[in-house]
């Protein structure tokens, strides 16, 4: 029987390609799970919108930027306009993910999900990057599809 909700929560592989320390110049595919709401349309459509409006801002002053006199001034609202888009993105990570497994220290002990470890995670090119796609994945028939075919990898450093 089909359930009708509002938000969807499930559990996704994550993939993050990142450096491998045994072997240089190559890189190595870890992974965890991250409990991800799917939310509807309408309610995306408002993040979206904010994003938009955020982006637009960046590129109208980077454009500013040719013609400044005090390039300096300018840098710094560019800085301060990338800023504002990576918290932003960094609220939405925060609305949308819930919980992980998989994910340890050096040691090998589990880091319990908390909004203080999303934080150190996202702050990663390459976590958050692979937690965008996975999410993209989750939402999309496609991915759906592709997400349920295969194992994760074995959880990572």
């Amino acid at each position: 029987m089909f359930t009708l909700v509002s938000r969807l929560a499930v559990w996704w592989p994550v993939k993050v390609q990142q450096p491998d320390p045994d072997q240089p110049g190559t890189f190595t595919e870890v992974g965890f799970e991250a409990r991800f709401l799917i939310v509807g349309k309408s309610e995306m459509r408002g993040y979206a919108e904010e994003r938009d409006a955020l982006a637009r801002e960046l590129v109208d002053t980077i454009e500013a930027m040719s013609t400044a006199d005090d390039k300096t001034a300018v840098a710094q609202t560019i800085r301060a306009h990338e800023k504002a888009l990576e918290d932003h993105d960094a609220g939405m990570f925060h609305r949308l993910i819930t919980d992980w497994r998989g994910v340890v220290d050096a040691d090998g002990q589990p880091i319990p999900f908390s909004a203080a470890a999303l934080d150190m995670a996202i702050d990663q090119d390459r976590i958050r990057r692979a937690l965008k796609l996975a999410y993209d994945a989750a939402i999309s028939e496609d991915g759906a599809r592709l997400g349920n075919s295969g194992p994760l990898p074995a959880p990572g450093p």
